[in-house]
């Protein structure tokens, strides 16, 4: 399956809107409709971003967790009207407390793949020049550290390898942890002659003066504006029924609250569009460029 591309061109700020949208309204939206669509959008974008590796997530990590979750909800909770079964110690068994239980696991489902398709969106790079602005210094740190941690690691490889071949392998464990001690001492001064060297350059080139400006490679396009129009056409209805109590859902005693009503299913629609939005935004563009 080819991995999805059209939410990566997008601005930025357009894909962290969308993922707080879908995050937000996972941890919010208490309804089972909302919910549901919510795992059904994170599950299709989750196949779609990252298509090698949601079997092997799904299969040894997450549904294992959320199956544990579901079921240990009604060893718990005993609350309900409708009582399924008795367990051996006496406690019953609800089927209130079991569909709070399997909500909780939608839920807990949700937002692990949810943050999974986010780390696959959101590069550091992307989120880096996101915060640029807000905090220049701290992100101007962030993105030397991510520079130094790899490159220093590489280095120090080179260097036990040329320990290696100068001298052989280490014949015991001192030894080895004396050559170890030897390579990251220089490496290390190395290190920081390469900062003293690179703060030289930053200086030089007027880094940190007043008026100086910032290369941006991202910028907003029309495709952008019509992006976060749809976003907030599609979540401020949701939210603002939310913030209204006009989607509340409680699941004890007994299942009651906003019923499977007509505005409940308009909201369910409106969220379920803006789960999938990454898939509709994907599927437009296929048909552009076949037209």
């Amino acid at each position: 399956m080819e991995r999805m591309r059209a939410i990566d061109r997008l601005h930025p700020g357009v894909s962290l809107l969308f993922f707080v949208c879908a995050v937000g309204g996972t941890l919010l939206l208490e309804h089972p409709l909302l919910r549901l669509c919510s795992l059904c959008g994170a599950l299709c974008c989750h196949l779609a971003l990252c298509p090698g590796q949601s079997k092997r997530f799904l299969l040894k990590g997450a549904l294992p967790l959320c199956a544990f979750a579901a079921l240990l909800n009604p060893l718990f909770n005993h609350r309900g009207a409708h009582i399924l079964f008795y367990f051996p110690w006496g406690n019953p068994c609800t089927g209130e407390s079991l569909l709070y239980g399997v909500m909780s696991a939608c839920l807990l489902l949700s937002v692990l793949l949810w943050f999974r398709c986010y780390a696959a969106v959101m590069t550091r790079e992307k989120g880096l020049f996101l915060f640029s602005r807000a905090a220049p210094s701290l992100t101007l740190l962030l993105r030397l550290c991510f520079r130094f941690l790899p490159a220093f690691r590489r280095a120090l490889e080179r260097t036990r390898d040329a320990q290696t071949g100068l001298l052989g392998p280490p014949r015991t464990k001192r030894e080895a942890l004396r050559r170890a001690f030897a390579a990251f001492r220089v490496r290390l001064r190395a290190a920081l002659t390469d900062a003293v060297e690179v703060s030289d350059a930053m200086r030089s080139r007027g880094y940190g003066l007043p008026g100086r400006t910032v290369y941006d490679r991202f910028s907003l396009h029309r495709r952008d504006r019509l992006c976060l129009l749809a976003l907030a056409a599609l979540s401020l209805p949701v939210f603002g029924a939310y913030a209204a109590g006009l989607l509340k859902f409680s699941y004890f005693p007994s299942p009651h609250g906003a019923a499977v009503s007509p505005f409940a299913l308009f909201c369910a629609a409106l969220f379920g569009l803006l789960c999938f939005f990454p898939l509709i935004l994907q599927r437009s563009e296929v048909s552009a460029w076949r037209t």
